[in-house]
């Protein structure tokens, strides 16, 4: 018996036995128990989900991983098992002990595809719009593998089985499933380039050298020329955001009057009386559904303008300019830390002087250090990614492959690139020869499923580069003949 049980362990026990003794079995890796499973919601079995991948946590059958979710083994059910918030590290065989079978068309983020047998993995969306090919979050071997996000093809998906947790609180009852690409929430990332999903276009804004600002974008073959919105002059570089409630681009820009600017119906609009000394970043408010606009003032507060008035978020004080992270604001501090401000509070976050602003992709933020290496901030835990460079890292998060790249302007001045692997960061690459004034911004842009490059010449000319999966790097290309300041 206890040789068939041995043997039967491969991502899960055969065996028909107590969930406890089932953990047991599994090479003495019980890891925690907690006194019952969860009652859980959609967004925060994604959310947990998400830090192991942060954490690249090493598979293995026989380890356990803990983090402010608990222990759990670090096998595929374990992986679920923790994302579920079950009280111990169940198996793939026991795993409908706590969780009922549901019909394919069902399937919602959240949800599992089990082989009892062998294998579980986390259900995040659709790749097609047959619902063929499941996006899925795994912790799969060998030993050492990482957890990764990626894409099953439509053989793969039909050995498995479609599983809902029974503890799983639903958000407003809604059972609508999505038809293209699903990620844990709208996609609403900000910044000087944006994806418009709504009109499927790649929209670009800039602030141009006579201070006015300016537009472009990429919907088919190419791109449609600069356009200028509007005589108004601007001490700041704009952003913007796709508002996912309205399907309308929200842009805004630190004018020369110190106050931020709103652009709506074709004017420019002062967000009030207050003067602020950093450039705005933006964020969603699912619960208000509406944008709020973050930025540092003039006595280095961090301030926030929502429902129509600027207030400061605690006493704290920063320089340069934030980065929102889901429901955190992480920040470079008057003493060059690393702060979060969590909605309540400011919390240092360890004692590496940085000399950057932050730059966040799923739950990692990315900074420079003071010798000019990139920092990796995760669950707690700084990685150096080496390199040397000037200037704030540029991340982006893949949604479609689950991967993380980061940007930087190198010493030599060139745009350099790393990739998280399962083997770690890669070396950093010179992305050609082009020499560029001032470190790159990037993006992700989700009808092309390209990472953008954009950067600046020395003399002022905006320039694009993008990676799509298996053809590789663009080269640079100009982006029309406009100079930007």
């Amino acid at each position: 018996m206890l040789a068939v049980a041995a043997a039967a362990i491969t991502f899960g026990s055969t065996l028909a036995m107590p969930d406890v003794a089932v953990a047991a079995a599994e090479g003495g890796a019980n890891c925690g128990t907690y006194a019952a499973n969860s009652k859980i919601t959609r967004s925060e079995v994604l959310a947990r989900s998400r830090t192991w991948i942060s954490a690249r946590v090493p598979y293995s059958q026989s380890d356990c991983f803990g983090n402010k979710y608990g222990a759990y083994r670090t096998d595929c059910s374990g992986y679920v098992s923790m994302a579920w918030g079950l009280r111990i590290s169940y198996t793939t065989h026991i795993l409908e002990q706590v969780a009922h079978r549901i019909d394919w068309e069902d399937l919602r983020p959240g949800d599992a595809l089990n082989d009892r047998l062998n294998h579980v993995a986390l259900f995040i969306g659709w790749a097609d719009a047959a619902k063929t090919r499941p996006i899925v979050r795994e912790q799969a071997g060998p030993d050492g593998s990482r957890p990764v996000q990626r894409v099953w093809s439509a053989a793969t998906a039909s050995r498995y089985v479609p599983l809902r947790y029974n503890g799983l609180v639903e958000s407003g009852g809604s059972t609508v499933t999505s038809d293209t690409p699903v990620t844990d929430a709208p996609v609403v990332s900000s910044g000087p380039q944006i994806s418009n999903t709504a009109a499927q276009s790649l929209e670009v804004f800039a602030r141009a050298a006579d201070g006015t600002v300016i537009t472009n974008f990429h919907k088919t073959s190419r791109w449609a020329g600069w356009q200028q919105l509007g005589p108004e002059l601007f001490a700041g570089d704009p952003v913007a955001l796709l508002n996912p409630a309205t399907k309308i681009v929200e842009l805004y820009a630190r004018g020369t009057d110190g106050r931020v600017h709103h652009r709506a119906d074709g004017k420019w609009l002062a967000l009030g009386d207050t003067a602020v000394a950093g450039n705005p970043t933006l964020r969603w408010n699912d619960r208000d559904k509406a944008v709020e606009v973050l930025a540092r003032g003039t006595d280095g507060s961090l301030l926030r303008f929502a429902a129509g008035q600027w207030a400061p978020l605690g006493d704290r004080k920063i320089a340069g300019n934030p980065a929102v992270l889901d429901k955190d604001v992480y920040a470079r501090s008057d003493d060059d830390k690393l702060v979060k401000w969590d909605g309540e509070k400011w919390q240092d976050q360890g004692d590496t002087k940085i000399v950057s602003d932050p730059s966040v992709a799923v739950d990692q933020v990315f900074v420079r250090s003071a010798a000019g290496s990139v920092e990796q901030y995760a669950a707690g835990v700084w990685k150096t990614l080496g390199g040397k460079g000037t200037g704030t890292p540029a991340a982006v998060y893949n949604t479609t492959t689950g991967s993380i790249d980061v940007l930087q302007l190198g010493a030599e001045g060139v745009v350099e690139h790393s990739r998280a692997t399962d083997g770690g960061w890669t070396a950093w690459a010179k992305l050609g020869t082009t020499e560029v004034s001032e470190a790159p911004t990037a993006m992700y842009h989700a009808q092309t499923k390209t990472i953008e490059v954009f950067a600046r010449t020395d003399d002022g000319k905006p320039i694009r580069r993008f990676y799509k999966e298996k053809a590789g790097w663009s080269q640079w290309a100009l982006l029309g003949d406009r100079t930007v300041s």
